[in-house]
């Protein structure tokens, strides 16, 4: 392999594939970058066997030819080398690069890059989703996902049909969805994909700005197609997610209408004294025009704060862990939300007061 290659390209591809390096993998591969040089393009590929990520970049190929080499040091090295051209040369040992960068010289030892796992192929017939849309659903739903001992629940589930694109997500205390309209013809899709791969596809995304996406899936791998330069690829999720339309509430006893920032605010304020931190514990007392945020103990002190509301029901003192209730209104994008309420033990669902394209279901705590 002889490739040239500029730092800046270098450095653009190295990084785009850098999240997906093992730190200790059971392979000794896997904390190793596979570098491919031909048609004009060097490809760089990272896997732990979980997600998988390629990105390309162009380059002048005088061989080509391909090479793992370990991808802590590549990236140290890099940072380091002046902004000019990388000229990336494999010597007659087997798996060995003489990297020059002006008058910088590295002899580096790497793997043969056919001890590398393959990828898996995108589809033949993928499906096309806008990046915004995709992206807007992670970042709305993702957090409710649970930890990565807890089964299926600790992937998004993402279902496609109709021309309905909706992503849900749930830890078994909270829950959250989002759909969203995305045209007729974009194919179907209902797969559980792994909440770390989903939070690394979002970052990919948010480079991608209103381009496609392209998803295929096969052998319990789902791949995305992110633009030209790069895909991305990820193990699915086995199991049957659980049926959570079972669970949201359709009609509602009580209902508050509050401006989203006010209560947010007055909650991670309030919350401060919420002394119990492994429930922390904040209370709400919903009456006529206002809602009055409590937390506290006899040891530590109290706090308390009211927020104007438009009430309709009984008055109702409930309990949330404030850390749920705040996730859920940090990642709407209302000015305006509805609060529909049942009983002090029922679940309770906050949603954008002109839609229902969003949802975030909280569970209550069995205390007031």
């Amino acid at each position: 392999m002889h490739v040239v290659v500029t730092k800046e390209n270098f450095a653009k591809g190295l990084g785009a594939v850098a999240r997906a390096v093992s730190a200790r993998g059971p392979l000794p591969i896997l904390t190793h970058v596979k570098l491919e040089a031909e048609g004009g393009q060097v490809r760089f590929t990272a896997t732990d066997l979980e997600v998988g990520l390629e990105a390309r970049v162009p380059a002048e190929v005088q061989t080509p030819g391909s090479v793992a080499l370990t991808a802590k040091m590549l990236a140290e090295i890099v940072s380091k080398l002046p902004n000019a051209d990388i000229e990336l040369v494999t010597s007659e040992r087997d798996a060995e690069v003489v990297l020059r960068c002006q008058r910088s010289k590295f002899t580096l030892r790497g793997l043969p890059a056919a001890e590398f796992p393959q990828l898996p192929a995108p589809g033949t017939s993928p499906v096309r989703l806008g990046a915004e849309e995709l992206l807007k659903g992670i970042r709305q739903t993702g957090f409710a996902a649970a930890g990565e001992d807890k089964a299926v629940i600790s992937g998004l589930f993402v279902k496609l049909e109709a021309g309905k694109l909706e992503l849900v997500a749930t830890d078994g205390y909270r829950l959250a969805s989002r759909e969203t309209e995305v045209g007729e013809s974009t194919g179907t899709l209902a797969v559980v994909v792994p909440k770390r791969a989903m939070d690394e596809l979002a970052r990919q995304l948010a480079g991608l700005g209103a381009g496609e996406v392209e998803i295929s899936t096969g052998n319990n791998q789902i791949t995305f197609g992110l633009g030209a330069d790069r895909y991305m690829t990820s193990r699915l999720i086995d199991g049957q997610f659980p049926p959570y339309r079972q669970i949201i509430p359709v009609h509602f006893e009580r209902e508050a209408v509050l401006d989203r920032a006010a209560l947010l605010a007055a909650v991670e304020r309030v919350s401060i004294m919420a002394v119990d931190r492994e429930a922390h514990t904040i209370k709400l007392e919903f009456g006529a025009g206002e809602v009055v945020l409590a937390a506290g103990n006899s040891e530590f002190g109290d706090s308390n704060e009211s927020v104007a509301t438009e009430y309709s029901g009984e008055p109702l003192v409930i309990s949330f862990n404030a850390d749920l209730l705040t996730d859920a209104l940090k990642h709407m994008d209302a000015e305006t939300v509805r609060v529909g309420l049942n009983t002090a033990l029922s679940p309770v669902l906050i949603r954008p007061l002109e839609s229902d394209h969003h949802t975030c279901l909280v569970m209550p705590l069995n205390r007031v």
